[in-house]
């Protein structure tokens, strides 16, 4: 393992003139927090999709395309990435992976503010870093609890660190786990709950699921799964009483699970996507698959409660998101609204200039922002009966990740570079 912290700006300041259109300005303000615990757009951005829903704000707000363009700044991280930034308080953190086998892995700190460096850390990799060459070794997003920052590797080397950059421990989880991993690499991203780092490594080897000590770096628990390829990534839910249980899908079943001990809560023997991740909106669990499956859980002590499925809803690759009364699914170049309560469709908008995407759409109150695996990026006005595109952009740079959304700032990860937009 090689550890390095460094500071000092990598940053380009330009002020961003497009290629073909206007950009998004996401300009914050009146935005209010609903009653189903969907974070206001100053909240942390802290995990992938950031509370689930890949939304940042419910109710109403000021949305303005800007002629002229909105790049607050652009900087240039040390290797490639497919995961989604976080955003912690006034910094942006992402991965990154670099090398001929992507095995030097980084996790820097961005001010949100500037763009410049705060602090970088980078490791070697103890375990298998190949994986696909659209893919990176820096796949999985990293997650924060506000006070620390876990990431975790295609590779499964999993480090904590402290908000300020401080190594608190590192982990080869493949020392214990050699043939976890697989020829295109693995992306399922790590959450916390319970004090508990959660981690679900699916493959056809040595396949996985462990809760690791937050405090520590110590294995609380540990539990084989299906011996099948999974990229799917976990998902904590809270229940009434106030219980959090983590929720693991794969192609065989869904499983949920106390964080703190591995045990099972509840199972549903029904397999499900093994790209595309659960998403929750309120006490709505969508889960993805052939079908978009719809389920409440606001009832503790038993299994969710179905509420409605419609295979017209099933993503392909992005992750269903979520502004708390509709839902969002891409499914190619065609995006989709559904009512959340009972599954009816109100619009189906074909993207203007779209290719295949990876990246989950995130939503701010009537806006969708969505970007393909080329780097062109659209914004989508829901108009209730209908969608309309209100701008366009091209990055020039591939873009798989999911963006974040935080304190009225997009930030968009390419595979080689870090954007925010304000």
């Amino acid at each position: 393992m090689r550890l390095n912290k460094s500071h000092g700006p990598k940053t380009q300041r330009t002020w961003w003139s497009p290629k073909r259109a206007s950009i998004l300005l996401v300009q914050a303000g009146l935005l209010t927090t609903s009653a189903i615990s969907t974070p206001s757009v100053l909240a942390d951005w802290s995990a992938f999709r950031g509370d689930g829903s890949a939304s940042a704000a419910v109710g109403p707000a000021t949305l303005k395309v800007e002629e002229s363009g909105n790049l607050a700044w652009k900087t240039d991280m040390p290797g490639r990435s497919v995961a989604s930034p976080i955003v912690v308080g006034d910094l942006v953190i992402t991965t990154s992976s670099a090398g001929p086998d992507g095995g030097h892995l980084y996790i820097t700190a961005v001010d949100l503010n500037s763009g410049d460096v705060r602090w970088e850390q980078s490791f070697r990799a103890t375990g298998r870093p190949f994986c696909h060459p659209t893919s990176a070794n820096a796949a999985p997003t990293p997650v924060s609890d506000g006070k620390r920052v876990v990431a975790f590797f295609s590779s499964n080397d999993l480090a904590c660190l402290s908000i300020e950059g401080d190594l608190l421990w590192y982990r080869g989880l493949g020392h214990d786990h050699p043939k976890a991993g697989n020829d295109v690499g693995m992306a399922a991203s790590p959450v916390i709950a319970e004090n508990a780092v959660i981690v679900q490594v699916e493959c056809k080897g040595d396949s996985f699921a462990a809760g690791i000590h937050l405090a520590d770096g110590t294995t609380l628990w540990e539990q084989q799964r299906n011996r099948d390829s999974n990229w799917a990534s976990p998902l904590p839910i809270t229940r009434s009483d106030g219980s959090t249980e983590v929720v693991m899908p794969s192609g065989q079943d869904v499983v949920a699970v106390d964080p703190r001990t591995g045990d099972v809560r509840w199972k549903l023997d029904e397999g499900r996507a093994t790209v595309s991740s659960p998403s929750l909106s309120g006490s709505y669990l969508m889960l993805p698959g052939n079908d978009l499956l719809v389920m409440r859980t606001d009832q503790s002590g038993t299994a969710p409660k179905e509420v409605w499925r419609n295979n017209r809803f099933s993503p392909r690759n992005a992750t269903v998101a979520s502004n708390g009364q509709t839902l969002y699914a891409l499914k190619g170049s065609v995006l989709i609204a559904g009512t959340m309560a009972d599954g009816e469709r109100k619009w189906q908008h074909r993207l203007p200039d779209f290719g295949g995407g990876w990246a989950t759409p995130v939503v701010a109150a009537d806006r969708i922002y969505v970007f393909d695996q080329a780097g062109n990026g659209a914004i989508i006005a829901d108009r209730d009966d209908r969608a309309e595109t209100v701008a366009q952009v091209e990055l020039g740079e591939p873009v798989l990740a999911s963006p974040a959304l935080a304190d009225g700032k997009l930030i968009v990860r390419s595979d080689r570079s870090l954007y925010c937009f304000q």
